[in-house]
């Protein structure tokens, strides 16, 4: 396994994993301790950070890239926990970025251990905040879910002539409400900050979304914990397919 700092590669088919915080990123190095196939890439919150991290795995080797970590949802159907293996990645503005299909099959493949969905992947530049903008994003959309990293990791991908995939579970269903401001809960490295979130604590308006978020949270922490180790000790991305994506 290498992270953040790895060199060029010594030719050897790599992943590497785009990840925007701390907890997404420490799943994955748990789990792919020794794993010497897998780059591993804290890039932040934000397209902007998630491009500049896949052209880091890009120049170190990487030979598939996946955008790995939480989402929120945009159907009612798609409830906490669920592990979203998109299809396609939208962005406002853009075509759709289309999975490979035999890499997406590999992802897929985990649904009989996860509540899996396959449906559309949202990114957008600033966070879902309320149930209103979420089904606005919906109906303008499609899609199943919503991140603020995927399209830029699959944009790269797509620039480099490497295929990609995604793998994220949710975190807030479509009627949560996320506390105001909840992204500045983590710092522009993806580290979590302890003061905005005490002052949410201290903000009475704030105690029902930030006690939902919480619970979520805390399911969507163990899924993301469990998928990481499951694509570790059931190898689901070794080797190269790209030949025939």
């Amino acid at each position: 396994m290498s992270s953040d700092g790895a060199g060029p590669s010594s030719g050897a088919f790599k992943i590497g994993f785009i990840a925007a915080l701390d907890v997404e990123y420490l799943s994955l190095r748990r789990a792919a301790a020794g794993d010497d196939s897998w780059l591993l890439l804290q890039s932040g919150p934000g397209p902007t950070r998630a491009a500049a991290a896949a052209a880091r795995a890009l120049d170190a080797g990487a030979r598939l890239l996946v955008s790995f970590g939480l989402a929120g949802a945009l159907d009612a159907a798609v409830v906490s926990g669920t592990v979203l293996a998109p299809r396609r990645i939208l962005a406002e503005g853009a075509a759709p970025l289309v999975v490979s299909p035999p890499w997406h099959a590999r992802v897929a493949a985990l649904a009989d251990e996860f509540r899996l969905t396959s449906g559309d992947l949202l990114t957008v530049p600033a966070a879902l905040e309320s149930p209103a903008a979420k089904r606005a994003a919906a109906l303008a959309s499609g899609a199943v879910a919503v991140d603020m990293e995927s399209a830029a990791v699959a944009a790269a991908a797509v620039r480099a002539g490497v295929p990609f995939v995604a793998l994220r579970v949710v975190v807030d269903a479509l009627d949560d409400a996320l506390p105001r401001g909840a992204l500045a809960f983590v710092d522009e490295r993806g580290n979590r900050r302890i003061k905005p979130v005490l002052r949410a604590v201290l903000s009475a308006g704030q105690w029902r979304p930030l006690v939902t978020l919480t619970r979520r949270y805390a399911l969507a922490r163990r899924v993301l914990q469990r998928l990481a180790h499951a694509l570790a000790a059931r190898r689901v991305l070794a080797g190269d397919v790209a030949a025939r994506g």
